[in-house]
């Protein structure tokens, strides 16, 4: 039995903030239903990365889930949802401030039919930001919170990461802390609360090493002189003699004396710490150096001189990598449009509430009729009237 086996959750967002949110409640043993817009009728037209159900953004959110399409624009498909929240405990919005009251599925409308809903909704800057109708993706946001900004090389542009999309996982750590705490203040309390995850502030807590650093000593980040991001010869990526690459972190005095000592240049040792301009020196020397063997030799090395260094992957290389295939951490499961798919195992580790095996996303509005009836009661009729109506999908 997993730990949140029972706890019953809604998931009306439709970006990862909120989907793997949903996704890590539902390995924890919830049951999470995301609710859908039907692609038919008068339902808005949402982007085919939301509506394909063999799209890897919607297979990827949606493990270990069930899918309703319901149209909130619909008062029946309102009533619907309304039905389904008077049984819930959480409910995960990503609406933009106001949209959820004008569809009558705020906060406020739906605490009083449940007062125990615990209920989360994620915004880019919060609903009381000079931003407050400002769209927000995630190179919005690490450009705002002075990450993009102190990234790449003064050489060139910032250079924003695709993936992963941080401060989207800023965002879930956000979420589901918060949402996690509130259930066990329900235990105390028996009532519910309003959850409020902004993701820009997420990401300035979360980039507290840059942030404090100037708050306390007025240092501030910046893009790097030397080309790969790094000005330290300690923390960075060499090129290797089969144009490949190894990721070095010799942050610890023993691991730089290591480092040193394996590649002859034991002159390094004192200057681990130094300025920008022995530290383009020692980079530079390096790379000479590490261009004399092959990634793998230098991986082997490593391990035996207690060097903190990593293979640079292509993301085929790392689901091939032996620790990936010892730790199982891909998955292999029947997909009905897809057959066989492989998908991320999920990472928590319990001792006595194990989380649940991964199992594949449902189709699009897949249980749709089932939680009809199971928890509305309606008829096979009622619900051909809903789906003509275009209420459902």
């Amino acid at each position: 039995m997993g730990p949140l086996e029972g706890i019953k959750v809604l998931d009306l967002s439709r970006h990862s903030p909120g989907r793997y949110t949903s996704m890590m409640m539902a390995d924890f043993g919830a049951e999470v239903i995301t609710i859908e817009t039907p692609r038919t009728g008068d339902a808005p037209a949402l982007s085919f990365m939301f509506t394909n159900d063999t799209w890897f953004r919607y297979v990827g959110m949606n493990c270990n889930k069930k899918s309703i399409a319901v149209n909130l624009k619909h008062t029946r498909g309102q009533e619907i949802v309304h039905r389904l929240v008077d049984k819930a405990d959480v409910l995960i919005e990503g609406f933009r401030p106001g949209a959820a009251a004008r569809l009558g599925m705020d906060y406020e409308t739906l605490s009083q039919r449940n007062p125990r809903l615990i209920y989360c909704a994620i915004t880019g800057y919060g609903e009381d930001s000079p931003y407050v109708n400002r769209g927000a993706h995630d190179i919005n946001v690490v450009a705002l919170t002075g990450i993009l900004g102190a990234t790449g090389s003064k050489a060139g542009p910032p250079i924003h990461v695709i993936s992963p999309q941080i401060s989207d996982l800023s965002a879930n750590c956000q979420a589901i802390s918060s949402i996690l705490a509130a259930l066990y203040a329900r235990e105390k309390t028996g009532k519910g609360q309003f959850i409020e995850v902004a993701i820009a502030d997420g990401m300035l807590f979360f980039n507290w090493v840059m942030t404090l650093r100037y708050l306390l000593s007025g240092e501030k980040a910046e893009r790097s002189v030397l080309p790969s991001g790094s000005d330290q010869a300690w923390l960075n990526a060499y090129r290797t003699k089969d144009d490949k690459y190894v990721a070095l972190s010799c942050l610890e005095p023993p691991l730089w004396h290591n480092l040193c000592k394996l590649v002859g240049r034991e002159d390094f040792i004192p200057h681990h710490f130094a300025a920008i301009d022995k530290q383009e020196e020692m980079y530079r020397e390096l790379c000479k150096i590490f261009a004399t063997r092959t990634r793998d030799e230098w991986l082997r090395l490593f391990d035996e001189a207690d060097v903190a260094g990593a293979p640079v992957y292509s993301i085929e290389e790392t689901v091939a990598d032996p620790h990936v295939v010892h730790r199982g951490l891909i998955v292999e499961v029947d997909h009905p449009k897809l057959e066989k798919v492989r998908l991320i195992k999920s990472p928590f580790r319990l001792s006595d509430t194990p989380v649940k095996e991964r199992q594949r996303p449902p189709l699009y509005g897949e249980n749709t009729e089932e939680i009809l009836k199971s928890v509305m009661g309606l008829k096979k009729k009622e619900i051909a009237e809903l789906r003509k109506g275009g209420v459902i999908e």
